[in-house]
């Protein structure tokens, strides 16, 4: 995405149209930053400075010259969609309801929110009683499965739990992620500020149903027969929109995946529901949290760096059994690692606590 308006850290807005950047009093402006290529973007001082500055986004640009044309680009291509006018009326629409409601009902909720390594960007994102921030994605445009598997993954990776939303039947019908649908040809008008927007499909009851000659479904352990076990059983439920968004965002309204023989059904159902089917099947079918590889703001906005471990002295002496505890005295002074108020010492002074940082660091 091609950008006029730069602005730098240090000597505020630039104009790469206007000669040498709009700046008389330093010639060769242009040419010095063309030059600087190996610095990391985030040290080049160079940000957009037209539609992100102006909605509060720091995003860093690079600049380079392609058949003597000057041009600014954006470090993070999810950053561009912003500058882009094709968002439809009623995709805004949805944006603007999710975040109202979200809002009204004392959650914390944004639109075009992207990580910081600029590899997710949410529609809306609501921080809500629940471990993991939840990401709702208004998908009106069709996209293919793998790809929307993919953003799902991304999703999780960075700590965000991602509600999918369509009009669109097709894609609804779909079972890659967990959609839920609302009408479809509905004005933009209708959508922000309408009384009632109702979910048609993707909230469902989760029944669990004994596996014995009452039940009319076959077996899904043994397919024919019956086992006498407890089996899960949906069906359609209603529910607002309004309602499906206070729901999620305080952990009421859960994302559920239900295996019957081979495949496996994502849906959204109540917590208390999800709860009772777990303890029948003991297994979790839920995301357990944010994932151990990032967290949900992304990655840090300060360049990699690399560390060198301190070097460990190693110690000679007899080799001494760990688990034998009877030639091991406390100390008194806390420890100031881990706060202990005392450490057990072999004759040494060596702790006997490997856990601690100081059993590694001590001298």
């Amino acid at each position: 995405m091609v950008n006029d308006k730069l602005w730098h850290t240090d000597l505020g807005e630039l104009d790469i149209t206007k000669p040498n950047l709009g700046r008389r009093d330093l010639p060769g402006l242009w040419e010095l930053l063309l030059q600087d290529t190996r610095t990391p973007l985030s040290r080049r001082q160079l940000q957009c400075g037209g539609v992100c500055r102006q909605l509060g986004y720091v995003e860093w640009m690079h600049v380079y010259e392609r058949q003597g044309k000057r041009i600014a680009a954006h470090e993070a291509k999810t950053a561009e969609r912003r500058h882009a006018s094709n968002e439809s009326p009623e995709h805004k629409a949805y944006k603007e309801r999710t975040v109202r409601v979200a809002t009204e009902a004392g959650h914390r909720a944004e639109a075009e929110v992207r990580t910081q390594d600029g590899k997710v960007r949410s529609d809306v994102l609501i921080y809500g009683a629940t471990a993991m921030p939840t990401s709702f994605e208004i998908q009106r445009s069709f996209e293919t499965d793998g790809s929307i598997r993919r953003r799902n993954k991304a999703s999780f990776d960075h700590g965000i739990l991602a509600a999918w939303h369509t009009d669109d039947t097709q894609m609804f019908e779909r079972n890659e992620v967990a959609w839920t649908r609302t009408d479809n040809n509905l004005p933009p008008r209708a959508i922000r500020d309408g009384a009632h927007l109702q979910v048609r499909g993707g909230y469902r009851y989760l029944d669990m149903e004994k596996c014995d000659e009452r039940r009319a479904r076959p077996c899904l352990t043994k397919r024919t027969g019956k086992c006498g076990k407890w089996h899960p059983v949906s069906t359609p439920r209603q529910i607002s929109y309004d309602d499906f968004v206070r729901g999620v965002a305080a952990g009421d309204v859960v994302q559920a995946g239900v295996k019957e023989f081979r495949t496996t059904f994502h849906f959204w159902t109540t917590s208390q529901e999800l709860d009772r089917y777990e303890d029948a099947e003991g297994l979790s079918v839920r995301p357990s949290g944010p994932s151990p590889r990032r967290a949900a703001t992304g990655a840090s906005l300060q360049d990699p760096t690399c560390r060198v471990r301190p070097r460990i002295e190693v110690r000679t002496g007899p080799v001494l059994d760990w688990r034998d505890r009877s030639h091991w005295s406390a100390t008194n002074a806390p420890c100031r690692y881990c706060g202990a108020p005392t450490h057990l010492r072999d004759e040494a002074g060596r702790p006997a606590d490997k856990t601690c940082a100081e059993a590694q660091l001590d001298n």
